[in-house]
C-alpha cells in the first residue's frame, strides 16, 4: 500500500553538487545531470516495487526507451538539489513519469526530465506485462498525484532551427 503523503510530492534524489561534477564553465557538466536523473529513476523503481530482489526473482526489470532533459538555470558547487517525481501515465507494459530538479537553498527549478520506461522480461529482452502488484502501485500513485498540477516541459521535442550558412 502506497502512502499518498510521501507521493505529494514524490522525492527521489537529495544531494548537493561536489566540485567533480563541474565543467569548464564553472557550472554542473550535463552528464551529471542525467546522473542525478538516473538516481531519481532508481530510487522511483524501489518506491513502486522495481527492487533488487524483484528483478532477481521475477527476471524482469525496465528499460528506459526515451528521455528529454531541459536545462533551466545553472548549478554550482555545493548548490543542494532534490528530485520531485510525477508519474504521468501508465498501463500493464510501459510507464511515463517526469523529473524536475530543484536548487533547494535558491528555491529555484535547475533542470527537468521526461521519461518512458518499458517493463522488460530480461532473459527475452522484450517487453512484457508487470505483475498485478506493481500496477497496484502505479495507480496508487497515479492516482494520489492527481491533485498535483501539472510539472513544466511536458511533451516538448527538440526544436529544430532553420540554420543558413
Amino acid at each position: 500500500m502506497i502512502n499518498s503523503n510521501e507521493v505529494m510530492p514524490l522525492v527521489t534524489y537529495k544531494g548537493s553538487v561536489p566540485s567533480e561534477w563541474l565543467d569548464y564553465n564553472g557550472h554542473m557538466n550535463v552528464a551529471y545531470y542525467m546522473h542525478v536523473f538516473c538516481d531519481a529513476t532508481d530510487a522511483f523503481l524501489e518506491f513502486f516495487g522495481v527492487t533488487e530482489s524483484y528483478r532477481q526473482e521475477k527476471s524482469c526489470s525496465t528499460f528506459v526507451v526515451e528521455n528529454h532533459v531541459n536545462y533551466i538555470k545553472e548549478l554550482h558547487h555545493g548548490s543542494k538539489m532534490k528530485v520531485e517525481t510525477r508519474l504521468l501515465g501508465y498501463d500493464r507494459k510501459k510507464m511515463s513519469y517526469h523529473h524536475s530538479l530543484y536548487n533547494v537553498d535558491a528555491g529555484y527549478l535547475a533542470a527537468t526530465s521526461e521519461w518512458i520506461s518499458l517493463h522488460v522480461d530480461l532473459e527475452k529482452r522484450a517487453s512484457c506485462e508487470m505483475p498485478d502488484t506493481l500496477v497496484g502501485n502505479l495507480k496508487e500513485i497515479y492516482e494520489a498525484q492527481q491533485s498535483m498540477p501539472l510539472p513544466v516541459n511536458i511533451g516538448r521535442s527538440i526544436m529544430s532551427w532553420d540554420i543558413k550558412s
